[in-house]
């Protein structure tokens, strides 16, 4: 056997070891961790329930610091909707650290008179009558006479168009009226 075919054979045998021993990490650390995967049946501030794909259903504990995604993007439990598939990665009976949901949402669209804004929330009298609070965050557009704007072009008195998730977390904001 040639050197350059012994050198081959040993890196290939190294790599091999350094291959199966990084996975052996992985798994060694990931051990305590569970993920259960079904479609949700119903979800509450304190669980979600997934009915799992041998048809069991599982209630696993969520809390304030239970991170939610749906459909990749941040997002409030009340946003997640029985039907929906869901990954729940959880540590034994402990809160659920990521629900991670894929679903159709639809939005909600609600217009209004701006009564007041500031970096967290927007709150308009509906023309169907009573308040409306939405949170905004940094993935809310908000766009002022057709155009981009910020939180702090939005006056009380701005007529608005708000569409948003069931949560009540703003995805859009369309206003008009003058700038400030």
């Amino acid at each position: 056997m040639s050197a350059a075919v012994r050198r081959r054979i040993g890196l290939a045998a190294a790599l091999l070891v350094a291959t199966l021993t990084v996975a052996g990490t992985a798994n060694a650390s990931s051990t305590s961790l569970t993920i259960d995967r079904g479609v949700v049946q119903s979800v509450s501030q304190a669980q979600i329930v997934l009915r799992e794909l041998d048809g069991s259903s599982v209630s696993l504990a969520v809390g304030p610091k239970t991170r939610v995604l749906l459909n990749g993007l941040p997002a409030q439990l009340g946003d997640i909707q029985p039907g929906f598939v869901a990954a729940v990665t959880h540590n034994g009976a402990r809160p659920a650290r990521v629900v991670r949901a894929f679903g159709r949402v639809a939005p909600v669209i609600d217009r209004g008179v701006v009564v007041s804004a500031s970096l967290g929330q927007l709150v308009i009298r509906r023309l169907a009558g009573g308040l409306l609070t939405v949170k905004l965050t940094a993935a809310t557009r908000i766009r002022l006479n057709g155009r981009p704007a910020t939180v702090a072009d939005i006056r009380p008195g701005m007529l608005a168009r708000v569409t948003h998730t069931p949560a009540g977390v703003a995805r859009l904001v369309q206003l008009v009226g003058r700038r400030g």
